[in-house]
């Protein structure tokens, strides 16, 4: 499943200029769904600041922002996902933009929620952050709150439907500072990754 969602815009004063990054999913196994929490989902720094000129500051969205883009991660319990992210350093001048003028510095933030959260606030309160930088994570679909791990999943055969938990997963991150860039779109693009972790 392949899921795009798109991040928008920010303006340079005086000129118009725009950012976007589109996320993709991906799972590893029809027993794995990934949903979005908004119908259209952006991560729009202009919510944080109206207007972000050349030569400002960063630009930050936390994850307790309402701005932060959410997931939900539907899979049977008892396995240990892996959620992989591949994310940009910098968001280029219309997606293709190499050159300083035509870059802005961009930081992603990652965090998941494995406690049975029901609803994406008790998620956000209970996320565990990853350090910046890190965009791996293994756990299990429903954290274990005590005790020694509980017998094998029972395997799937006949019409036995393996009950499911769901796990949430946030994205936020910082742009900026903005340095003397061009006017224009600014553009990138997220990949997240979700499978059974094989323990191998």
């Amino acid at each position: 499943m392949v899921i795009v969602i798109s991040v928008s815009s920010w303006s340079l004063a005086l000129t118009a200029m725009a950012q976007r990054i589109n996320f993709s999913t991906w799972t590893g196994s029809d027993e794995i769904t990934i949903n979005p929490v908004l119908v259209n989902p952006n991560l729009n720094f202009n919510l944080k600041k109206a207007a972000i000129s050349a030569n400002s500051p960063a630009v930050t969205i936390n994850l307790s922002d309402n701005q932060s883009v959410g997931f939900q991660i539907q899979a049977p319990d008892g396995y240990d996902l892996t959620v992989e992210v591949d994310a940009p350093t910098f968001l280029s001048l219309e997606g293709v933009g190499n050159t300083a003028e035509e870059q802005v510095p961009f930081r992603l933030g990652l965090a998941y929620n494995n406690q049975a959260a029901t609803d994406e606030l008790a998620a956000k309160a209970g996320a565990v952050e990853l350090p910046l930088g890190f965009y791996n994570v293994t756990f299990p679909v429903n954290r274990r709150t005590a005790g020694v791990p509980g017998p094998p999943p029972t395997p799937s055969s006949g019409s036995y439907v393996r009950p499911k938990s769901t796990a949430w997963l946030f994205l936020y991150g910082e742009l900026g500072p903005v340095g003397p860039v061009n006017a224009g779109d600014y553009l990138a693009d997220i990949t997240i990754n979700v499978y059974f972790t094989s323990n191998d």
